[in-house]
């Protein structure tokens, strides 16, 4: 009995509607409404299709402090612990990622190999890092800004909230 309610119902709310509601509502799409929603969908697949093949990249600047650094005449690159302090944010898994110090004088390019996850009372946290020895010895005992570039799959995945 229900279900012969629900079809009496909706045959009713239609026949209270007048002819011209009744022949727009029965009337195919103009060729402009179809293919406008076509051009629609098309602009929406190609922008997912963008932001599924652009990479996502965090950068997480600070300031670096570079105390001695310990030179070792038998390699050409160095293990050192610097100080870093993040602006505002900071990389999920910095392990193997590059460090760029930037100063007046130049860039220096080296590997973070370990970040602390202790913060001292200035927010600093210590680093182990590698540099080329020469290029350290010019930086040592000063303070630098600091880029650490970190790259995830891409950005759909970032906006969905999936991880790398």
């Amino acid at each position: 009995m229900g279900k012969e309610n629900m079809t009496n119902k909706n045959d009713h709310t239609f026949e209270l509607r007048s002819e011209k509601v009744r022949s727009i509502v029965g009337q195919i799409p103009s060729s402009l409404v179809r293919y406008g929603i076509t051009v629609i969908g098309a602009v929406l697949a190609c922008l997912f299709v963008v932001a599924y093949f652009l990479p996502y990249k965090q950068v997480c600047p600070g300031t670096a402090i570079i105390h001695a650094v310990r030179s070792d005449n038998m390699s050409d690159s160095t293990e050192t612990t610097i100080l870093l302090k993040f602006e505002n944010k900071r990389p999920d898994d910095a392990e193997g990622l590059t460090i760029r110090l930037q100063s007046a004088g130049g860039t220096i390019d080296g590997t973070l190999l370990h970040l602390s996850s202790i913060r001292d009372t200035l927010g600093q946290q210590e680093a182990l890092c590698r540099f080329n020895t020469d290029e350290l010895k010019t930086a040592e005992h000063q303070s630098m800004d600091f880029l650490i570039v970190q790259s995830s799959s891409n950005i759909l995945r970032k906006m969905f909230g999936g991880r790398h």
